[in-house]
């Protein structure tokens, strides 16, 4: 006869009877659960606020900035 998995209230319980000291061990391993089935982690930072404020980078900008960083490449002060 198979073996039923604890149900989600099962494993609340034994969450409660676990020392204070030890959840901190129980979060990590949830958390490598959640990276093993491809889930993103919940304290997931996004940036997309970073640039609000800046104007837009356009293409000629990025051109401009390639040719300013690789104008001295392979030149030495001797």
């Amino acid at each position: 006869m198979a073996v039923q998995p604890p149900t989600k209230d099962q494993i609340i319980a034994a969450l409660d009877e676990l020392p204070p000291e030890t959840l901190s061990e129980v979060g990590e391993f949830i958390e490598f659960l959640r990276f093993k089935s491809g889930q993103p982690p919940k304290r997931l930072i996004r940036l997309g606020g970073l640039w609000k404020d800046l104007p837009p980078i356009t293409e000629q900008d990025i051109a401009d900035a390639r040719r300013e960083m690789w104008s001295n490449f392979g030149e030495r002060d001797v």
